[in-house]
Order: structure tokens, then sequence, then C-alpha cells
């Protein structure tokens, strides 16, 4: 129902009402209503002839005020009717106008399975799941009741999912807490979670089949106020493992933003780096996606606190020249008077930078809040379509939250999600999703993920399925009853691929695979110059040829037995289509 139906039919309905309670008796305790001009009820003396209760006296004297105080009694209670009917119509209105639909590329939300004895199980912060190239997708939950431990399920269509088992590093520590899940190109698994005692950091591995390659491995320990929290872990396509932190409670402490990376395929990590400014005042929630990127250029963004009267945030970054061996000292992006917080950075496979973040302008900072959007050619120093991120790529309602921000390299798709909300009071929250195909220059329309009215949801997570897809969950509160959690699951549809490019791809032959000494790549457009690129599962290019021809021979002769990809770039065009090979003896 629309608003304006909804503000419609509420009206009508309170004035039937109104008009209904003008046909209840007339007299009470001697008063009674006399008709008025609407919203002027006034007060007239009872007939002569009506029949009154007993009213209570004093010495026979009529106690001073009571016929006041009964008229007062009866106005009150019309007005308390009225007024409990408007709030029940309205509420019905608010979830009306809040239940809205979702896009129907979007399936439909599936319950995942509750750990054994327990009933009520929620998500994590950014990321509890991790999706594998066979399709197999992990989601990891804590469970709420018996020391709130750790389980994960798994699918492999979806929609029927494992019984929960415990993620066994429980086992090894006390107070197991707020693991961070993803997947890379090689189908690990990587996990981060921190536990109480020890005060530790820990990283741990699973392979496809959900073995446990690696159980434990120390991060970092002692942390600044006795915690890790915000964590954030993402791969790149060299395999190198980067993780980021706050240490200490955001709003509670002081906490500064950390990283360490392992190049040994999570086996080892570098000492702890620290990022912010150790200057007394809030960085919080580091984070970089470098899902789709091979290169050694790499960013953080963070949210920091500015010294002033009033609390205030902006955005700082730091760079690193060298895949995260050293890191730059940190700079202010676009800073203003305004409250500008959760930077979500993606790097795409080309290296340019995609910041998302969201920004409450002191003059309504909670209806005013917006996602907001730009990117970058140059590591940061000047940002388009707008230097100030006027870009907003959000829906006119409150939006915040921006988290999960992907690109899909294979459909040459980047992703954002966040949270909007549009009833007061933290409620109507609902996931929101918007994709661009041109890496950032023009965007959807936002898509409602959930729709779930009134209850607000949380803790929303997303990864990337090998179909061009989208995998995504997220807790919703109070459900099935008062007090208790359920985490969703739910699947977008692979988006339709651009016309040119389904016919460029359609005519692409790469053979044979295995191969031995040649790759034979035919149906190239032959008229516009094309890259042909070689790498290695750890993203490193090893060999690139140019050309104009519609068929090429690409030798492999030299490179040793394994997975490679070969990656067939359309200079014109800008298209790009990756397929994996094996090569063989």
């Amino acid at each position: 129902m629309s608003t304006p139906l909804c503000l419609l039919t509420c009206t009508l309905s309170l004035k039937i009402f109104e008009k209904a309670l003008n046909f209840l008796p007339q007299h009470s305790s001697g008063v009674t209503f006399r008709s008025a001009p609407e919203g002027n009820r006034t007060l007239s003396p009872p007939p002569e002839k009506l029949c009154y209760p007993s009213i209570p006296s004093l010495n026979g004297a009529l106690v001073p005020g009571y016929m006041e105080q009964q008229s007062l009694n009866i106005i009150t209670m019309r007005q308390r009717i009225i007024f409990l009917f408007t709030l029940l119509f309205f509420g019905f209105c608010s979830t009306v106008v809040a239940q809205h639909g979702t896009a129907m590329e979007w399936l439909d939300d599936v319950e995942l399975p509750t750990p054994p004895g327990s009933n009520s199980v929620r998500g994590f912060l950014y990321s509890n799941i991790a999706v594998l190239s066979n399709g197999r997708r992990v989601v990891f939950m804590n469970k709420q009741e018996g020391g709130k431990t750790i389980y994960y399920t798994y699918s492999d269509d979806g929609v029927n999912w494992s019984t929960p088992q415990l993620f066994e590093p429980c086992n090894f520590v006390i107070g197991l807490n707020s693991p961070k899940v993803i997947s890379d190109h090689l189908d690990r698994i990587h996990i981060i979670w921190a536990s109480q005692l020890p005060r530790a950091l820990y990283y741990s591995q699973m392979d496809a089949e959900l073995n446990y390659v690696i159980d434990s491995v120390l991060i970092s320990d002692n942390p600044d106020f006795d915690t890790f929290r915000d964590m954030y872990i993402t791969a790149d396509l060299q395999g190198r493992i980067h993780v980021m932190w706050n240490e200490g409670i955001t709003g509670v402490h002081l906490p500064e933003a950390h990283y360490s990376r392992s190049v040994d395929g999570g086996q080892s990590w570098s000492d702890e780096v620290l990022l912010s400014n150790p200057d007394n005042l809030p960085s919080s929630f580091p984070r970089t996606q470098l899902n789709a990127y091979s290169g050694d250029t790499l960013a953080i963004f963070w949210r920091d606190s500015v010294p002033g009267p009033t609390e205030n945030w902006d955005l700082q970054m730091v760079l690193s020249m060298d895949g995260g061996q050293s890191w730059s000292s940190p700079t202010v992006i676009a800073p203003n008077v305004n409250l500008q917080g959760d930077p979500d950075l993606v790097i795409d496979p080309q290296g340019r930078f995609h910041l998302f973040f969201h920004e409450a302008p002191v003059s309504d900072a909670y209806w005013g809040m917006r996602v907001r959007y730009g990117y970058s050619d140059d590591l940061g120093q000047t940002w388009l379509p707008s230097q100030n991120f006027d870009n907003i790529i959000c829906n006119d309602q409150r939006s915040y939250l921006v988290e999960g921000s992907r690109y899909d390299i294979q459909n040459d798709v980047l992703w954002t999600f966040w949270k909007e909300e549009d009833i007061p009071g933290l409620q109507g929250g609902d996931m929101m999703a918007a994709y661009s195909l041109d890496r950032g220059e023009s965007w959807s329309d936002p898509e409602y993920v959930t729709d779930w009215g009134d209850p607000s949801i949380g803790f929303k997570a997303v990864a990337l399925l090998p179909n061009g897809g989208i995998a995504a969950n997220y807790e919703l509160p109070n459900y099935p009853s008062s007090g208790l959690f359920r985490i969703f699951y739910k699947e977008r549809e692979p988006l339709l691929v651009p016309t040119a490019e389904k016919l460029y791809f359609e005519k692409l032959l790469i053979y044979p695979n295995p191969a031995t000494s040649s790759v034979f790549v035919q149906g190239l457009d032959g008229t516009s110059a094309a890259e042909l690129i070689i790498s290695d599962i750890w993203g490193r290019n090893l060999k690139t040829i140019s050309t104009n021809e519609n068929a090429v021979v690409v030798e492999v002769s030299e490179l040793p037995p394994g997975i490679y990809f070969l990656t067939v770039y359309d200079v014109a065009t800008k298209l790009m289509h990756t397929e994996k090979f094996l090569k063989s003896e």
C-alpha cells in the first residue's frame, strides 16, 4: 500500500470511529456532550428528565470539584479511546509503508538451522559467510545459549542446510568471539577470531571439504584495553592475507587501527603495524577489500575522530606501495563539518579505488544520513565524480552501515550494500544493494534485499556466487518470539550480461584444457587490439601477449604443471573474460 493511500485509510477510519462514539450514551455522572464544530467539544448541563446516579455529598452539600472531575474523566476516556485507536492504525500504516517488497531478482529468505540444543543464533559484523568455486556456501553463527559458542552450517544449493557443527578452535581457548570469514580464489576459507583467555587474535583455515588445514595461528596478543574489536580480513589475488582491527571498544575506549599480513598462506604473520596516529582520539573500523586485485599498491581506510567540543568524525587513509610491508602516514580524505563513518574501500583489477561511506549532516544527523560514493585513479589524491563526495547512491532515506562491497572480476560488476531505515527509533531497517557495470561511472537504482516491516535486520554479510549471483545472510531480532534471534539466508540471481559482452564471449573458444604445450584462443574480435594475460594461482602475471588477430596460439610449455588463468582483455571495449586451465606434463 502506498503512503498516501495508507494515510487516507487511517484518516477515514478515524472519522468513522469518532462518529461512532457519538452513538454512545450521552450521559454519565450527570454530564453530556453537545454537538459542536469539529475539534471544539463543549460541556452542557444535564437535561432535567434524565436519571442521575447518586452524587456524593458532604453534610448535604455537593462535594467540591466532583462534577468537574467527572467531566474530565469522560473527556479523558473518549480521548484515550481515540488516541489508542490512532496509535493502532498508524502503527499498522507504518508497517504497511515499511513493507515495500524486494527486488524480483532476490529469491526467498531461508531460515538457517540452529545448533543442537539452541533456540537463538546471531551473526557477526562484516562477514560470516564463504562461498567456494563448487557452489558450496558456508555460514558461521554465534550460539546464544551456553557460553555463546561458534558453529557453522553449509549448503550446496542455498536451500537445504546441514546441521550446524562446532567450530573446533572453540575447544582450545576460553571465550572465542567475533570470527570473520572469507574465501579466496584458491578455495581456501580464512577465519580470524579473538579469545578472552588468552587475550589474543588468531587465524584458522579450512579447505573446500571443510577440513581444518590450520587450526590456530597467533596473529597478535596483549591488546590495548584488553580487547580486539572490529576485525576485518581480505585476501588478494597474489594469495596474501591482510588483517586489520582496532584495539578497544569504540565509544568506551580510545582505540587505534592496527594491521598484519601473511604471505605464506596463513602459516605465519608479520609484526602488527599501528596504522593510525596515537593521538588519544578514537580510530575505528579499518577496512579494505582486495578480492579482485593483484597489485602491490594498497590502501586502508578507517573512521577517525576530530578534536573539538562536539563529536565529529572524518575518514583517514594510509597507502602501501609494497603489498602491505610498510605503510604511509595517515591522510584525511574530504574533511568537512559533517560526521563521516564506516568507510568501505574496494580496489578493482585495474587499481581504481572505490570508496563508500555514510555521512550524517550536523543539521539533520539522524534522518539526513546518506550513503556516498567516489572513485580515484591516482591513489586518493582526487575523487570523481565529485571531490566532495556529493554522489549519493541510496534512496532519499536514512541510509548507513555500508558493508560487503565487492568487485566481481568474472562479470566486471561492482557491488555495495547498506542498511535503510524508514521508521523512527531504529526500526524498519532493511538491507539494500546497488551495482555498477562501468567501474563506478554509473549506478543501478537501489534494490531492497529484505522486507520485514517493523523489525530492523542486523549483521548483514555477502559473498559472490560462482554464477555471478550474490549470497547474503543477516540476523533478525525477536524472531520467532521476543528476545530470540535467527539468521536468514537469501540469494540474488545473476545479472544479465550486457548484450555486446555476451555476444563477444559466446564466440570465444579456449582449448585444450588440460594443456601440455600450447593453448589456442579463437573468436577474438580481430578488428581491435586485445591482450592475453597468463597468471598463476597467486595472481602474478606471467605472460602478456598483444594481438590484433582473431586467433592466437599461446605457448605454455615453459610453465610448471599446475593451475593457471588466461584473461582476455579487449582494449577498445574494455571487456574482460577469465578462464582457468590446467597445465599438465
